[in-house]
């Protein structure tokens, strides 16, 4: 599989990474085994990044992806996690549903973007992932999508503290890459001010339904050396199963008005004879401050269905026609 570098500290990431919400049991409950399988169904196609998060599963995706890692060579994986949010034990010690995980560890999320929290965080994270260092570490989340009034309040933690801690743990050598993973790529915008970031995660929207991220911000990170990495490109599963079916959009229930515009997408699609599911995998990488895309993975059978989408062979002349429609207002 190709791989690109982030520029600014030359890392090598392969064009398609394993998300792991799936294994923390994202709205239902996935066999271990069944993770097991895709994991090494995906790096013996090649794949070598693997991202998670304390948050999915509440430790559980973390858990999982170390011990399934663990007898893969480090050399070949590139590893990422997130921090800003701390998990406290559950005193009732049992199996939790909460936040779209069901079955989830016995743990409580806190948020915590300080200095101590992201350390805790970070020190959290290589338990449970059976490692010494990561490739990169996100800020979770942090902005108004997910913290509405006290957006605020929280991100001036991690201009206090977080971001510092996160600097540090990148000079000390046991974080190669830092940045945010966020579902809104504004607030990375306004990050870049406060701190020297190598990449950001942009979940749902830099996708065939939502790139108004190519307006300005991709050029402005282009002259940062600051690399990008889009995450969720069915943006929740409506551009993998098409207007016909019953695929999530940003995790709820689509809008008419964006059901109408994958008709639109599936057309231009039937008439180059592309698929839907390609065109949405690959339309990022033709950025080239985007390093990788992140797909959600649950076992081997969809992973070599990825990769295929991945591999599929697109026409310029593809673009050149959907261009007008996916970038019209």
């Amino acid at each position: 599989m190709k791989t690109r570098i982030i520029d600014s500290s030359g890392s090598r990431i392969t064009e398609l990474g394993f998300g792991s919400a799936g294994a923390g049991n994202l709205f239902r409950p996935v066999p271990y085994e069944d993770i097991t399988k895709a994991i090494n169904k995906a790096h013996s196609l090649g794949i070598q990044y693997f991202d998670t998060a304390p948050h999915y599963g509440a430790g559980l995706a973390e858990r999982r992806l170390g011990v399934a890692l663990h007898d893969l060579p480090r050399a070949d994986i590139f590893l990422s996690t997130k921090v800003g949010r701390v998990l406290h034990a559950d005193k009732n010690s049992v199996k939790k549903d909460a936040d779209c995980y069901v079955q989830a560890s016995p743990f409580d999320r806190e948020y915590d973007y300080t200095y101590d929290g992201i350390m805790r965080s970070f020190e959290d994270s290589l338990q449970r992932l059976g490692v010494s260092q990561i490739d990169m570490l996100l800020m979770h989340d942090i902005g108004e999508l997910t913290h509405k009034e006290k957006s605020q309040v929280y991100f001036q933690q991690a201009v206090e503290g977080g971001f510092k801690a996160m600097t540090e743990l990148r000079e000390q050598g046991v974080v190669r890459n830092i940045g945010l993973g966020v579902n809104e790529w504004k607030i990375c915008d306004q990050a870049m001010e406060h701190a020297q970031f190598d990449c950001f995660m942009v979940a749902n929207c830099f996708t065939l339904l939502n790139n108004d991220i190519t307006q300005t911000f991709t050029d402005k990170c282009r002259k940062n050396q600051v690399s990008l990495i889009a995450a969720a490109p069915f943006n929740s599963g409506l551009l993998a199963k098409g207007s016909k079916g019953l695929g999530h959009y940003f995790y709820g229930e689509a809008p008419q008005d964006i059901v109408e515009k994958v008709i639109v997408i599936e057309s231009v699609c039937e008439e180059f004879d592309v698929s839907l599911q390609a065109a949405a995998i690959q339309y990022a990488l033709r950025y080239d401050c985007v390093k990788s895309i992140l797909i959600g993975m649950t076992n081997d059978v969809r992973v070599a269905q990825n990769v295929a989408w991945y591999e599929e062979d697109i026409p310029e002349a593809f673009w050149q026609v959907l261009a007008p429609v996916i970038y019209s207002k």
